[in-house]
């Protein structure tokens, strides 16, 4: 029994883990982790002790880390190291149920391949099996090899060489490095070559690329930025502005005093005309508006038409004018050569400068406001500048691809005229092909030898024969009970189908399993990635829930079979969690099955009310079973005690019981009961798909996500409920403020709130 993982270091997240409290495992062993805590690395951990494949660790050091993975693993009384990139010793007694296992022996996406079924044929027939299935596999490989020796042998003398070759230039020959590489370039270069002769005249008048020229802001955009007058007379700016703001003259003040003071004659105020020489605040005011100062005002004034001048739209026309040039001439000169010019996208380039030329424009309007003042520009305007020297890097790249290819097309149109060159490329093709056959097994061998070769063949078909018949007496038994395992596994999953014509075969002369899915007393083969669109198969037949229950009862009834079970420490990373909700309780059992037949059963998952269900419904005691729990800690993964009470005890439960009590007695308040069905379902979505809803969303915002989920998403579980979870938002949302404002008033039906409540229930597998 695994006793305790003591350290792991370097390994994934766990970059030093060191468990905390009493962190011991027993019989049963139920972690919690979130999403991306570790589970997947700690299954990989268990699995190379189990096979002892260095690389399995190796692989997943930690990043950036200095030192290499450590491991201590404590099992009964002996201790397990992985250190300097070995194990001391390996743990064949484990058996690991993880995407791994589904992935090498069950499906992988959509598809059952041949690989899988060979796989998981070891995995059922058992040692003996296994050890037969091996040394029949590897007869067969030199069945193989003898037999294409032997067609080698025997067309040996078609095989000599070219007629201008003698025998030993040909056995001189060297091999040449991707020689299949070169044979294609050769050739596609001699289709071109002819093509270019016949096309020749419009060759030579076809043009050249040209290359693209981005405009420039205006180069004194920024200086005049930063522009600022410093000959005022003492406090004149200051004076000028407090008297702008002492009447409120506003942004138009600084203009209209400028204005002003133009028509001052006779030292006399052209407002009132009274004297003004001794005036100090008309000194500022001419001391402000200076000539230094209109020159500011104006060059600020022509800031705006320049920016716009430099970069607007106009200057973006022959831009898009010569890449949209160069797509037409690259689909003429690519059928002769390869053109290479990276794409630009006008529309990017346009975006671009019209972010830039916004940020111009608003800095514009700062300067005409404060002419004075130095402005300096923010880090909005810079990000437009950063973000329009990217697509100028582009440019510079396409640029460089344009002269590349303006050689490549000045060649071609100097060479396409000549016939010589086609005879001479055409010879060149047919030694590249000969150098090539010189070196294919066929030629390699010697005619003398083909009935030694054919003596040997005969040997290896009859200890093929003979190991094939003890291999069928062992599975002929075998694959029915674990036929017959699988089925009662899927039925007690509630699965519409099941498993039938279960026997091995010797496809490729290697055993391997077969088996075809049962649905509505029709038997549909499994078919792969090359079954044609339109015909029933695995993928088009089983849904995400049911491949899922199918890879479980796999691996449940390959234990069944296992005469050593009782020594096995079992391992299950989220057996639960891609398996439709309904089948929660039924796995629980299974588990508890299990646990009591082998000699440990570890549970990971990041479903806490499943490991509650688990922990609740354990009857051997709290002695034989632990609660523990993958935790952050700094920059690590750590172990330690989980409370699965505690965590239990949560609103989300509370919820659950509300539901529960109206669903079965039509407890509570109607109003409240139909306001709990939104919480309990984020509950139920944040639970199961943790990390992928911020504070804040509610129900709608999860829903929209799950329907955008990629492929590589975890959400994708998801979306087999979603067509349910919409229904159910669209009845709740009703009696929330934040989608009707009459909530507190509307209508309310029990009849129709207890059928929306038994359908919000039924996705947990209740109601």
């Amino acid at each position: 029994m695994l006793e305790k993982i003591v350290k792991i270091e370097n390994v994934g997240r766990f970059r030093s883990c060191n468990p905390k409290g009493d962190a011991a495992l027993r019989r049963l062993s139920l972690i919690y982790a979130e999403n991306g805590r570790g589970k997947t690395t700690l299954c990989a951990i268990l699995r190379s002790l189990q096979t002892g494949q260095s690389a399995l660790l190796s692989e997943r050091k930690t990043l950036n880390a200095a030192q290499p993975p450590i491991v201590h693993l404590r099992i009964g009384d002996g201790s397990f190291h992985f250190v300097n990139g070995e194990w001391n010793t390996t743990f064949p007694d484990l058996v690991i149920f993880d995407s791994a296992f589904v992935n090498e022996n069950v499906y992988s996406g959509e598809y059952v391949e041949h690989e899988h079924r060979k796989n998981l044929y070891r995995a059922v027939v058992g040692a003996e099996g296994v050890q037969l299935a091996k040394k029949i596999e590897e007869l067969d490989g030199k069945i193989r090899a003898t037999s294409g020796d032997m067609r080698l042998k025997r067309e040996a003398v078609a095989r000599h060489a070219p007629d201008d070759t003698t025998v030993e230039d040909y056995l001189r020959w060297e091999p040449l490095p991707d020689v299949d590489g070169q044979i294609k370039k050769k050739a596609e270069e001699l289709a071109s070559r002819r093509l270019a002769v016949v096309r020749s005249d419009e060759i030579k008048a076809k043009g050249l690329f040209a290359k693209v020229g981005l405009p420039s802001l205006p180069h004194d955009f920024t200086v005049v930025l930063a522009k600022e007058l410093t000959d005022l007379v003492g406090d004149a700016e200051s004076r000028v502005r407090q008297h702008i703001a002492e009447f409120d003259m506003g942004r138009l003040g600084e203009t209209w005093l400028s204005q002003g003071t133009k028509h001052i004659r006779d030292e006399r105020c052209p407002f009132c005309g009274h004297g003004i020489r001794e005036t100090e605040l008309i000194a500022a005011y001419r001391s402000h508006f200076s000539l230094s100062y209109r020159r500011l005002k104006q060059d600020v004034t022509d800031m705006g038409q320049h920016v716009r001048a430099a970069i607007g739209e106009a200057s973006l026309q022959s831009v898009q004018a010569t890449i949209a040039s160069n797509e037409t001439l690259g689909e003429f000169w690519k059928q002769f050569i390869d053109v290479g010019l990276p794409p630009v996208v006008f529309a990017d380039v346009e975006r671009r400068y019209a972010a830039v030329r916004e940020q111009c424009m608003i800095l514009a309007q700062q300067k005409q406001d404060r002419p004075t003042e130095r402005i300096v520009p923010g880090p909005t305007f810079s990000a437009a500048l950063a973000d329009l020297q990217g697509i100028k890097s582009t440019v510079a790249a396409y640029n460089e691809a344009v002269e590349a290819a303006n050689l490549r097309v000045q060649e071609l149109k100097s060479a396409s005229h000549q016939q010589d060159d086609l005879i001479a490329l055409e010879r060149e093709l047919g030694v590249l092909g000969a150098k090539k056959a010189r070196f294919e097994p066929e030629a390699i061998g010697d005619c003398a030898s083909y009935e030694t070769a054919v003596r040997s063949k005969a040997v290896l078909e009859e200890q093929k024969a003979d190991l094939r018949r003890q291999l069928d007496q062992i599975c002929r038994d075998l694959l029915g009970r674990y036929e017959q395992s699988i089925n009662q596994h899927l039925d007690r999953f509630n699965a519409g189908f099941r498993v039938v014509n279960t026997r091995h075969l010797y496809t490729g002369g290697t055993p391997s399993s077969h088996y075809q899915i049962e649905i509505n007393s029709t038997a549909v083969d499994l078919g792969d990635a090359r079954t044609p669109p339109g015909t029933p198969s695995f993928k088009t037949t089983l849904s995400s829930g049911d491949r899922s229950a199918l890879a479980v009862a796999f691996f449940l009834a390959m234990l069944k079979q296992d005469v050593d079970i009782a020594r096995r420490v079992v391992v299950l990373d989220d057996p639960f969690t891609s398996l439709d909700r309904f089948r929660r309780t039924c796995t629980q059992q299974m588990i508890q099955e299990l646990a009591g037949l082998a000699e440990q059963v570890i549970v990971l998952s990041h479903d806490p009310l499943f490991l509650k269900l688990l922990f609740d419904e354990w009857f051997s005691g709290t002695a034989d079973i632990k609660t523990l729990q993958l935790n952050r800690c700094g920059d690590t993964t750590v172990l330690g005690v989980w409370d699965a009470e505690s965590e239990a005890q949560s609103g989300y439960m509370k919820d659950y019981a509300a539901l529960l009590g109206f669903c079965a007695d039509r407890k509570g308040e109607l109003r409240a009961v139909a306001r709990t069905i939104r919480p309990f379902l984020e509950g139920l979505l944040r639970s199961h798909f943790p990390g992928h809803f911020l504070p804040g969303e509610w129900l709608g915002d999860f829903l929209g996500k799950i329907r955008a989920a990629e492929e590589s998403s975890g959400l994708q579980h998801a979306k087999a409920d979603l067509g349910e979870l919409d229904a159910i938002n669209g009845y709740s949302k009703r009696y929330h403020h934040q989608q009707n404002a009459n909530a507190d008033s509307e209508p309310i039906c029990c009849e129709e709130l207890h059928g929306y409540v038994k359908r919000t229930l039924r996705l947990v597998g209740a109601g």
